[in-house]
């Protein structure tokens, strides 16, 4: 069984990560999971939260992930994302801008309002300020 796992996590505009893990818990549809070396494969659709990063036995590094979805081999993890950032890559004063907007479009009950559209734009807007948070532990590779 291999003691590391390849981790690339891809959006449309770079690559944000490609390096070698001891283990990676990323947020699918149905919640979150923990991939270490020798995982049985799978494709899972992502939903949006943090992706952790771990490496000598404790957490490295956190980023955004707003859906997307994984292939998910024994020794390699792809996360192919719309949308992925770091800590420190979020502006968090947007982001709690963009909640507050969408809180008050979900509370105005207006007819007009697109609420699954509202919905999605305050996860996004939490999982980023949530992330935010985080230090960056490393370098990013």
């Amino acid at each position: 069984m291999p003691k590391r796992v390849r981790l690339k996590i891809i959006t449309p505009l770079r690559l944000l990560y490609d390096n070698d893990v001891e283990m990676v818990i990323l947020r699918g549809e149905n919640g979150d999971m923990g991939i270490m070396p020798g995982h049985e494969g799978r494709a899972a659709v992502l939903g949006y939260g943090p992706l952790r990063i771990f490496n000598n036995g404790a957490e490295e590094n956190e980023l955004a992930v707003l859906g997307g979805f994984a292939e998910i081999l024994n020794d390699r993890v792809t996360v192919l994302s719309d949308a992925a950032e770091w800590p420190d890559e979020i502006n968090r004063v947007r982001a709690e801008a963009a909640k507050e907007r969408a809180e008050q479009r979900i509370n105005q009950k207006n007819t007009d309002t697109d609420l699954q559209r509202a919905e999605l734009s305050l996860r996004r807007a939490l999982v980023r300020i949530e992330v935010s948070s985080y230090p960056l532990i490393r370098d990013r590779k």
